[in-house]
């Protein structure tokens, strides 16, 4: 036999046990792989029995947002009504109070200040503290009448238990008022 057919033989010898060897190393990866592939399989399915769970969950807190959402949009839509109605029936109460000032001879409803004070006017004449020229039950400033008591300096009044002024529910402690000169 001839050296170079010798060498022929084996180096195809040699080829084959090379091809040989890279098949096996191929097959032991993908065996290898496919066992991985099936651990994070089992490891998955064990999870969706979970994913379920917390899908639920997840749905359960967007139904209640979404609930919590409507009932703030219904609440802020009822907080706007209620403002408007008050804004209206506080607008008709202070028409009726121009009203009554217009009508009134002792108030001065031309004067540069003159507002209707609407949040005094509920309150009784011992419970509201008065300047000289003020209508106690308004604030508005009425027109000076011989009635107007006059001083040349500040007059101090106090009232409370013991005195001639009383007490009201409202305020129960003694209260003194300073009028200013006119």
């Amino acid at each position: 036999m001839p050296t170079w057919l010798i060498w022929v033989i084996v180096i195809i010898v040699v080829l084959a046990v090379i091809v040989a060897v890279v098949a096996m190393s191929r097959k032991r990866r993908a065996e290898q792989r496919r066992a991985r592939a099936d651990e994070l399989r089992q490891e998955a399915s064990t999870h969706a029995a979970g994913l379920t769970e917390s899908e639920r969950q997840a749905e359960e807190l967007r139904a209640k947002a979404d609930l919590a959402k409507a009932e703030a949009r219904k609440a802020e839509q009822q907080a706007a009504t209620a403002e408007e109605g008050h804004q209206v029936e506080q607008a008709t109460y202070e028409d009726k109070l121009r009203e009554a000032d217009r009508l009134d001879p002792e108030v001065n409803t031309r004067s540069k200040d003159y507002e209707p004070d609407v949040w005094n006017d509920q309150r009784s004449d011992s419970a509201t503290t008065t300047t000289a020229g003020q209508s106690p039950t308004t604030g508005a400033h009425r027109a000076p009448t011989s009635e107007s008591p006059t001083t040349t300096g500040p007059e101090t009044e106090t009232t409370g238990p013991g005195t001639s002024g009383g007490t009201t529910a409202e305020d129960p402690t003694p209260t003194t008022r300073t009028r200013p000169p006119e």
